[in-house]
């Protein structure tokens, strides 16, 4: 990997990390948010992201959000699969896994 795309994948883990943050203040009782596709739009400045999100009763969902860095309290455009359990309103805490593999607390 040259320093181009590692200065690229830099940039979209800290975009999963802060993307993160707003999930956790979006939705209660998360557990974990396990990161599958993630894609930066040049033309937007959002990216796009795919997650699986787990809640603390081991039920999960997989959907998709947009996120832009520079607004970084919000997730947009994010698709309702589950907004009587999993998906509920509300903060949270857990672990999320980023599409390189790396692993946190949130």
């Amino acid at each position: 990997m040259d320093k181009k795309e590692e200065r690229k994948e830099a940039e979209k883990i800290e975009a999963e990390r802060m993307s993160v943050e707003a999930l956790k203040n979006t939705f209660a009782d998360i557990k974990s948010v396990e990161f599958e596709k993630s894609r930066y739009n040049v033309m937007t400045g959002y990216y796009g992201m795919n997650v699986k999100m787990t809640n603390i009763k081991g039920e999960c969902v997989s959907f998709g959000f947009m996120f832009a860095p520079n607004h970084p309290d919000e997730i947009d455009g994010w698709g309702v699969k589950d907004k009587e359990n999993v998906q509920k309103e509300g903060k949270t805490q857990g672990q999320v896994i980023y599409t390189n593999g790396s692993e946190e607390e949130m």
